[in-house]
């Protein structure tokens, strides 16, 4: 009962000393909701890429086509104008092309004649004019293959392999959160650890009459109750909104992988933590280790859309296996490779504990 005791006396005073320290707080937070912001920022660019329309023809084909532009899911039809206001606004950076629609666009329909709409690209971002070069075609195709006697003979049969689509922002917030995890993890363990050498507190957890076991089971569990305190709020709040809303059993396997990153990075802190020594030390070498971790793990891209050497280094990170898991419950209702990640997991786990443990022990006893 004492040792549950004195570990339990270590956890509260960390945590109390958490919540007290705005600073402390911030640099776990911080890092993790730069990025959501710049997820939807850059989200919201991508593939809708804002235009204007100039209809030519008041015909009813050229109507049904400014309609079928005007709900394209691949760009944004600003608003349908003259041929000079269109002219000021791609001049201007107003507007990424210019869609033309010719003024014989429905006699030539009529006639089954060539009608050709054009549009004028703003090249000034490759992946951007790609986005417009695919997307007119397509829309032009939805419009003629729409038609009663269409020309198009071509229909095209999808088949998808999950059951829902995803955004692409509520994508990257899985990465975002392995992020803070990591980051809350490591910073707020690390700190914790570190500050018992910068306020000399160390030397009392020594003299007390407990074990080095203990101390450092306390201090890994106080950095752990802290990591899932954050990464518990983060999924309530995803849940209450839908973002991150896994269903059934798969909230218990979502549980099992936060609570697994959340292990790692603690273990990871207290090493830094007593290695270094140093508050400052400790929060950037973190936040820049969590940073590499969240890139090479998908955190701004699918790792098997990446280039072979970013694929072959990912395999090798604990975070990419927290990630897949992550995403496989909480999107898709699915356990496809599961075992496979908790065993990464697990592993990184014992390993990062273990070199905490002993970090922390050696550097007590030549405290």
């Amino acid at each position: 009962m004492r040792v549950w005791t004195a570990i339990w006396a270590i956890i509260r005073k960390d945590i109390g000393i958490w919540l007290r320290q705005p600073a402390t707080i911030a640099a776990t937070v911080l890092p993790a909701l730069a990025f959501i912001i710049v997820i939807y920022v850059s989200a919201a660019a991508v593939g809708r890429n804002p235009v204007d329309l100039v209809a030519l023809d008041s015909g009813p084909q050229a109507s049904r086509l400014v309609d079928t532009l005007r709900h394209s899911d691949a760009f944004v039809v600003k608003r349908v104008t003259t041929p000079d206001q269109a002219q000021r606004d791609l001049r201007g950076l107003a507007v990424a092309a210019v869609i033309t629609i010719p003024s014989n666009f429905d006699s030539a329909y009529a006639a089954r004649l060539p009608d050709p709409v054009t549009i004028e690209i703003n090249n000034l971002n490759l992946d951007f004019t790609n986005d417009l070069r695919r997307s007119l075609p397509a829309a032009i195709t939805a419009f003629y293959g729409a038609q009663p006697a269409s020309p198009i003979h071509v229909t095209v049969a999808e088949t998808d392999i999950r059951a829902q689509d995803i955004s692409l922002a509520q994508f990257e917030l899985v990465p975002d959160l392995a992020l803070l995890l990591t980051i809350a993890g490591v910073v707020n363990t690390g700190l914790a650890t570190a500050r018992e050498w910068e306020d000399a507190t160390i030397k009392e957890l020594l003299l007390a009459p407990i074990s080095r076991t203990t101390l450092i089971a306390g201090k890994l569990l106080a950095g752990w109750l802290t990591t899932l305190l954050v990464g518990g709020i983060v999924l309530g709040v995803g849940a209450v909104t839908g973002a991150l809303r896994p269903q059934g059993v798969y909230w218990l396997s979502t549980l099992l992988v936060v609570a697994m990153i959340a292990a790692s990075s603690c273990g990871l802190g207290v090493a830094l933590g007593a290695v270094m020594r140093s508050f400052q030390g400790v929060a950037v070498v973190g936040i820049t280790l969590a940073l590499y971790l969240f890139f090479l793990s998908g955190g701004v891209s699918v790792i098997a859309f990446l280039p072979d050497w970013v694929q072959t280094i990912a395999h090798f990170i604990p975070t990419f296996y927290g990630v897949h898991a992550l995403q496989m419950a909480i999107f898709y209702n699915s356990s496809d490779q599961l075992g496979q990640d908790l065993l990464a997991l697990v592993l990184t786990g014992f390993l990062t504990v273990t070199l905490g443990a002993l970090a922390l022990r050696r550097r007590a006893a030549i405290a």
